[in-house]
């Protein structure tokens, strides 16, 4: 058997799914012209971020649809664009709230309008993640598949999209506290991004595929809620180390925002007193340069965190990888699982 290449396969995934969204897009457009100006221009600009996302969800999606057996190619690619569209529109109020300038190469959607004015542009974004929302409900709800499967996979959409808002409320006051521990970060990531990036998609993918097998579904709830981990904190690592070109996002957001991340807690738990009181004069410090980014970056590795950091992500993905032989006896489908986890812990640093 041929080794998979899972850069190759998220490619063609993308291009599959952009060619979906294009029609989607560009028919919803047509229908908010006999509407007006604004609504037409915020899914023109909508449509042309949706282009630029990396679809890890909606990739997953498909692979819980051919977990469970699914034949249906053609149909559950055009279902699975749904989670991308929420994805995107989750992207946008959270670009807001965190005060974020710059999201896939873009200016971020509330930058996008603010020749209407900032406090217009920020409700025009509002607006446009609101519709993103909405839209995602059209897509699931409009795919080709039986009404009875349609609607369990409704119901397991709502409710991990009910803990999304509540990890994300938890992600806001993030900052006001010195005092989190392990498992509060961990519970915000788990509500905030392991379940949506890695759960949702695999379960409802499994769902429209037909599974109903309790302990199947419970594995695959053990798998993606690894990977989504694993995502999450080699996102934190990105956030700081990466660069914008690669992640589309600025650099050290989340320092100049005050977020007690996996970095920061391991040196507000373990670090010297020099090393916590710089630390704190950084933390939350909105006018932090490139040359300070650079220092952090320094210090971070220097002291350790980093490589607490990325040792815990690599636990996350032995972990997931432990989960793999109750999914699957498919060879093809075991090796892809495999190296999802290897590439979403490999990401440019």
């Amino acid at each position: 058997m041929k080794k998979i290449n899972i850069k190759n396969l998220l490619n063609d995934y993308s291009l599959k799914a952009n060619a979906l969204l294009a029609v989607y897009l560009k028919e919803k457009i047509r229908g908010a012209r006999f509407v007006g100006k604004i609504p037409t221009e915020i899914l023109k600009k909508f449509a042309e971020m949706m282009t630029r996302g990396k679809k890890i969800r909606g990739f997953l999606t498909v692979l819980g649809y051919r977990l469970a057996g699914g034949k249906d190619l053609n149909s559950i690619y055009d279902a699975s664009c749904f989670i991308e569209i929420m994805h995107s529109g989750a992207l946008i109020h959270d670009d807001i709230m965190d005060k974020d300038n710059l999201r896939r190469g873009l200016p971020a959607m509330h930058r996008q309008f603010e020749n209407y004015g900032e406090d217009i542009g920020v409700s025009l974004a509002i607006c446009a993640g609101d519709l993103a929302f909405y839209l995602s409900w059209d897509k699931l709800l409009h795919s080709r598949f039986s009404d009875e499967i349609i609607l369990k996979a409704a119901k397991i959409y709502a409710k991990y999209a009910i803990n999304i808002t509540y990890g994300q409320s938890l992600d806001q006051v993030n900052g006001l506290e010195r005092n989190f521990n392990l498992q509060e970060i961990l519970k915000i990531f788990r509500y905030k991004t392991a379940e949506y990036t890695g759960v949702t998609p695999l379960i409802i993918g499994a769902i429209l595929g037909g599974m109903t097998d309790k302990k199947k579904l419970a594995a695959i709830e053990g798998y993606g809620l690894n990977l989504g981990w694993a995502f999450q904190i080699q996102d934190d690592i990105l956030g700081l180390y990466g660069s914008e070109t690669e992640t589309g996002k600025p650099i050290g957001s989340d320092l100049r925002q005050g977020k007690i991340t996996l970095l920061v807690y391991h040196i507000l738990k373990n670090g010297s007193l020099n090393e916590k009181l710089y630390l704190k004069s950084i933390l939350g410090r909105k006018d932090l340069s490139q040359t300070d980014i650079l220092k952090a970056q320094k210090f971070f590795k220097d002291t350790g965190a980093y490589q607490y950091v990325l040792n815990l992500g690599k636990n996350y993905l032995f972990e997931g990888k432990k989960t793999i032989l109750q999914l699957t006896e498919n060879p093809e489908i075991k090796e892809i699982l495999e190296s999802l986890l290897n590439f979403i812990m490999s990401r440019i640093v």
